[in-house]
C-alpha cells in the first residue's frame, strides 16, 4: 500500500504520495479544510514524480511531443528518506530520492507561517562516476490542478496569462483553458491513451525576464471556488508550462531554462551538485483577490528584510517628463528645490552625469563630466542633503558602451561572448559577472561613488539583453546566463553586507527585470517606462500583481499644469510607492500644492500600504476599459482608487471584491470635487469631467 507523507497546517493541506515502486508524487494542494481528493482513473504504469528530470541519453516514458510530464529520467529517483524541519519562516519538508547510478535529489519545500503559498526547488548531486547531461529539470511540477469537485479541469478551469513588456506592463488576459486549447478532446476521445499532446506555454528567453510575460501565473477553478497562483524567482530564462496528463489531470510545469526552448544544457559531473531555480506555489480558498492577497504575503516572507520597505521613503527622481538624461548643476539644483519643498525624501539623479554629450555608447567608467557639472558632482550632492534629502545616481552596472575606452582596452572574457566576438546590445557590451575581475570592478564603482558623493541610493537599470549567452567557459550558452544571474545576485548580498542602509531601486527599460529573483534582494521596482499619464494608469491599476504594492515604484510625473491633470498623475502613485518627476518648473502654485498634498497625505497612509493586500475590484484592467479601480484592504479599512480615462460615472461593486465597508470619502484631493454615494456594497461615482481620478477612503 502506498504511503503518504501529509501536511496541514495553517491555510494549505499537502499529500504526497510514495508510491510501491518508490516514486513520490505530489497527490494534492489545497487550501487546509478541503477533503481529500479522489483518485481519477490511473493506468499502473501512469506515474507524476515530484521532479521532472531529462537526462541526455535517456527518453521520455511516453508520448511527450514538446511536453515536460514525462522525462525518463524522472522516475529513476525513488524514496529514501524525509524530514519536516522546523526553522524561522515556518517548516521546511525535504525528501530525499535516489537513483540506482549515483544520482542524487533533494526536493524542498518551504512553508511560511501564515501564508498559503511554499517555496520549492530541487538539488541534484552527482555521486555516481558517469558524468550527466541534464536538459530539463523541473523546479516545481503539479499534475493535480482543478482535480477536485465533480467536473474535469477542462470544463472548469480559467488561466490567467500576464503579458508583460515596454510600457505596457503588467497586462493579464484570461481564458477558459479549451480558448488556449487544454481541451477535452485528447482526453475523452474513442480509444485513445486519455492524454494530449497540446500544452499552453510561456516564458523568458534572454536576460530581460519580463520582456513578453511576467514570470508568474494564476488558475481558478470556478467550481471549487480556489485559486492556484504562482512564481519563478528567477532573472533569467525561464518556462511555465501548462498541459493534459493521464488520468483526466491537467499539471503545470516551473522551470528555468531548457533545452528544448532555450538551447540550455548542463554537464553534471561527478561531485557536481546543481540546483533549481526557486519557485512559489500557492492556492486560495476564493478568487483573484484572495489569491493576489496570498501571494502577496508570500513575497513579503521571501524578500530581504530592509528599511526601505519599512519606511517607503518617497523618492524624486529627474529623468521621466523632466530632464531626461539632460542634468546640468544648474538645472538639478533647481529641482532639488522643488523637490524639497514638495516633501520628497530621497532625490535621484537620473542618466547623462557621466558624458558631456552623447552618453549612450560611452557609459563603463562612472565618472561625472566636469562640463555638465563644473563645480563637481559633489556640489550637487551636498546641496540635495544640505535640502534634508538622501542622494542617488543612476547605474546600468552590467555594460559598459562600445565607445567607452576602458572596455577597448579589457579582454574579451570581462563580457558576453559568442563565436569568438562580443555580444553587442544597442551600442553596448554586456559584463559577465562569472568573471570574478569584473564583480570586483562593479564593487569599486559602488564603494567609490559611495565614499566621494555620499550617496545612498542607486537607481540600477538594464537596457540590453544577452541574447542567447555567452559560449565562453559554460556547459551551454543558457546555462552562462544562469550563472551570470546567480553571481549578479552574490554581489547584491555583498553590497547589502558591506552598504546595510543603501537603497538599491531595480530597473529594466522600466519592468523588463520585473522578477523576485531580484526583488527578494532589492527593495523597490520600476514599474515602467512609460510616459503617459493615462496609460500609466491602466499598468497603476495593475501592477501590485506583479511586485508588493510598497515595491512598486510609479510615476507621478505632471507635464501640464492643469488640475485635473496633476491629480490624476498623483493618484497613479498614491497606493504604490510615488516616484516623483515631472516638468515641475512649469507648474503653478497649485499645481505645486496638489502634489505636495498628495505626498503629505502618502506619509499618512504609508504604514497601512506596507502591510495592506490589492484588491481588483473590477478584475484586472485593460486598455479598452473606461473605467480602472485598485485598492489595498487593511483590516480596518480600504484605499480605493478610481480612475474614469474615458468617462465621468464610474460603479465599483465593492461587495463582491470583499470590500466590506459601507462608508466612503475622498482622501485626494482632499477638496473632494465629485459626487458619490455608498449603499448596497456599490459605490456610485460621478467626477466633474472626463478623465478624472480620485482616492477613496472606505470603511
Amino acid at each position: 500500500m502506498a504511503k503518504e507523507i501529509r501536511i496541514e497546517e495553517g491555510k494549505l493541506k499537502v499529500i504526497f504520495e510514495i508510491r510501491d515502486n518508490g516514486v513520490v508524487e505530489l497527490k494534492q494542494f489545497d487550501p487546509a479544510g478541503r477533503a481529500d481528493v479522489r483518485e481519477r482513473k490511473r493506468e499502473t504504469e501512469d506515474f507524476y514524480p515530484i521532479t521532472e528530470v531529462q537526462m541526455t541519453g535517456r527518453g521520455s516514458r511516453g508520448m511527450h511531443a514538446y511536453k515536460h510530464n514525462v522525462s525518463g529520467g524522472a522516475t529513476d529517483f525513488t524514496y529514501q528518506s524525509h524530514e519536516i524541519v522546523e526553522n524561522k519562516k515556518g517548516k521546511e519538508l525535504v525528501i530525499h530520492t535516489a537513483t540506482g547510478y549515483g544520482v542524487k535529489a533533494e526536493y524542498h519545500m518551504q512553508f511560511f507561517n501564515g501564508v498559503a503559498a511554499v517555496q520549492v526547488w530541487t538539488v541534484l548531486k552527482n555521486e555516481g562516476t558517469e558524468a550527466i547531461g541534464l536538459e530539463y529539470v523541473s523546479s516545481f511540477i503539479y499534475q493535480g490542478l482543478c482535480q477536485s469537485g465533480e467536473k474535469p479541469y477542462f470544463e472548469k478551469t480559467s488561466v490567467y496569462t500576464p503579458h508583460n513588456s515596454w510600457d505596457c506592463e503588467s497586462q493579464w488576459r484570461k481564458n477558459d483553458c479549451r480558448e488556449i486549447n487544454l481541451s477535452g478532446m485528447a482526453i475523452n476521445g474513442f480509444n485513445t491513451p486519455g492524454f494530449g499532446m497540446n500544452r499552453y506555454c510561456y516564458g523568458g528567453h534572454s536576460s530581460w525576464s519580463t520582456c513578453e510575460y511576467l514570470p508568474m501565473g494564476i488558475c481558478e477553478d470556478t467550481e471549487c471556488k480556489e485559486t492556484y497562483f504562482f512564481q519563478i524567482e528567477h532573472s533569467g530564462q525561464w518556462l511555465i508550462e501548462y498541459g493534459p496528463s493521464s488520468g483526466e489531470r491537467l499539471y503545470v510545469a516551473l522551470s528555468g531554462a531548457t533545452e528544448a526552448e532555450h538551447g540550455w544544457w548542463k554537464n553534471l559531473k561527478p561531485g557536481d551538485t546543481f540546483t533549481t531555480v526557486p519557485a512559489g506555489f500557492g492556492v486560495a480558498d476564493g478568487g483573484v483577490n484572495e489569491a493576489m492577497a496570498e501571494l502577496t504575503g508570500y513575497r513579503r516572507k521571501i524578500r530581504r528584510p530592509n528599511e526601505d520597505d519599512e519606511k517607503l521613503n518617497v523618492v524624486f527622481n529627474d529623468y521621466m517628463n523632466c530632464l531626461m538624461g539632460d542634468p546640468t548643476e544648474e538645472k538639478e539644483k533647481a529641482i532639488i528645490d522643488k523637490a524639497a519643498e514638495m516633501g520628497c525624501e530621497y532625490y535621484c539623479l537620473d542618466c547623462g552625469w557621466y558624458d558631456k554629450g552623447f552618453w549612450w555608447d560611452r557609459v563603463g567608467e562612472w565618472k561625472e563630466s566636469p562640463e555638465r557639472f563644473p563645480n563637481t558632482l559633489k556640489a550637487v550632492c551636498d546641496y540635495a542633503k544640505e535640502k534634508g534629502m538622501v542622494m542617488g545616481l543612476w547605474l546600468e552596472i552590467e555594460v559598459m558602451g562600445v565607445a567607452c575606452e576602458l572596455a577597448n582596452k579589457l579582454p574579451d572574457d570581462w563580457f558576453i561572448c559568442r563565436h569568438g566576438k562580443r555580444h553587442i546590445d544597442n551600442k553596448r557590451y554586456l559584463l559577465d559577472f562569472r568573471n570574478s575581475e569584473v564583480r570586483k570592478y562593479c564593487m569599486d564603482v559602488v564603494d567609490r561613488l559611495i565614499e566621494d558623493y555620499g550617496v545612498g541610493y542607486f537607481k540600477v537599470d538594464y537596457n540590453v539583453t544577452m541574447g542567447y549567452g555567452s559560449d565562453l567557459h559554460s556547459d551551454s550558452c543558457a546555462d552562462a546566463i544562469r550563472e551570470h544571474y546567480l553571481y549578479l545576485y552574490e554581489w547584491y548580498q555583498e553590497i547589502f553586507r558591506k552598504h546595510p542602509d543603501l537603497v538599491i531601486e531595480n530597473c529594466g527599460s522600466g519592468g523588463q527585470r520585473m522578477d523576485y529573483g531580484m526583488l527578494t534582494l532589492l527593495s523597490l521596482q520600476s514599474t515602467s517606462d512609460q510616459t503617459d499619464y493615462i496609460y500609466n494608469s491602466y499598468i497603476a491599476s495593475n501592477v501590485a500583481s506583479a511586485v508588493t504594492p510598497e515595491q512598486a515604484g510609479m510615476w507621478v510625473y505632471p507635464y501640464k499644469d492643469e488640475r485635473e491633470h496633476v491629480i490624476y498623475n498623483m493618484v497613479n502613485g498614491l497606493l504604490l510607492r510615488p516616484y516623483m518627476s515631472g516638468m515641475v518648473w512649469d507648474m503653478g502654485e497649485e499645481s505645486l500644492k496638489l502634489m505636495r498634498e498628495g505626498i503629505a497625505l502618502y506619509k499618512k497612509i504609508r504604514n497601512d500600504i506596507k502591510v495592506g493586500v490589492p484588491v481588483f475590484p473590477l478584475g484586472f484592467t485593460d486598455t479598452r476599459d473606461d473605467v480602472l479601480a485598485y485598492a489595498v484592504k487593511t483590516e480596518e479599512k480600504t484605499y480605493l482608487a478610481v480612475f474614469t480615462p474615458r468617462t465621468d460615472r464610474a460603479e465599483i461593486l465593492l461587495a463582491a471584491a470583499g470590500i466590506t465597508g459601507t462608508e466612503a470619502k475622498v482622501i485626494y484631493p482632499a477638496s473632494g470635487d465629485c459626487e458619490y454615494t455608498v449603499a448596497d456594497g456599490t459605490l456610485q461615482v460621478t467626477m466633474p469631467q472626463v478623465t478624472c481620478a480620485r482616492l477613496f477612503e472606505i470603511c
